[in-house]
């Protein structure tokens, strides 16, 4: 454990010795997949994919190959999401992915009816095996007609990144990941603004709406919430103080 802890710190790995453990957990004693693991690892694959989950707001998430990997920021997004969902309640979770985020709904109000979304069928597949109702579409276009105008609570985690920062992620993003889960368009809130848009069209008044996106982009959407009836905006900050998403209710 040490010696491969000690691999993967010198080669820039922040939480090098619970990788480590992870790895050697999944490699089960067989220390042929161990070294094909390390060395996919230091190559940029995303641990998740190597070990197939992810520890997220106290669930373990299962996460396929090719999936969005959720990241621990994002979960100050979920939980005030539960905070917002009526116990039995109807929730919307928009760029799915692995459905980590509606998986938290899931498990947190379990009679609440939550639906998950996606373009992607590997994200779909995946989502549906970690016990969510994930369905194939962009933004809203998946859901019943019958829910709209009575949804309690919208959450997002859309790509966000500028297009012009894409180059700036850390290392491992584009080794294997795809840019259409983080490019977000010239100001990164193409597909953010897209998303209040849609929010405006499903929620009942009184609902609300989290999306997930980065510093300076609250201030960027200030009008177009104003524009679509959402009011009582408030910032979601992680541990460190930094802008990682917002919260909206829409007006009556």
């Amino acid at each position: 454990m040490p010696q491969l802890a000690d691999r993967l710190a010198a080669a820039g790995f922040l939480s090098a010795r619970e990788e480590a453990e992870e790895l050697e957990a999944r490699a089960g004693g067989d220390n042929r997949l161990l070294e094909e693991l390390v060395e996919r690892r230091l190559s940029g694959e995303p641990l998740a994919w190597l070990v197939g989950t992810a520890a997220f707001c106290g669930l373990r998430v299962r996460v396929d190959p090719g999936v969005y990997v959720p990241r621990p920021h994002t979960d100050a997004l979920a939980l005030r999401a539960v905070e917002r969902l009526p116990a039995q309640g109807t929730a919307v979770d928009l760029c799915t992915g692995s459905g980590a985020v509606a998986a938290v709904l899931v498990d947190r109000r379990p009679a609440a009816t939550v639906i998950a979304t996606d373009v992607d069928e590997r994200a779909v597949a995946c989502a549906r095996s970690n016990g969510v109702d994930a369905r194939r579409g962009d933004l809203f276009d998946p859901l019943p007609a019958a829910l709209r105008g009575r949804i309690d609570v919208v959450t997002a985690v859309v790509p966000y990144v500028p297009t012009a920062a894409l180059a700036w992620l850390q290392r491992d993003t584009f080794a294997h990941e795809s840019a259409l889960a983080y490019d977000g368009g010239p100001d990164g809130t193409a597909i953010l603004r897209r998303a209040l848009e849609g929010g405006r069209g499903v929620l009942r008044p009184g609902g609300a709406l989290l999306l997930e996106l980065g510093g300076g982009q609250a201030d960027v959407l200030a009008g177009d919430l104003a524009r679509f009836g959402f009011g009582d905006v408030s910032v979601l900050a992680d541990e460190d103080g930094d802008t990682r998403g917002i919260e909206a209710t829409l007006a009556g």
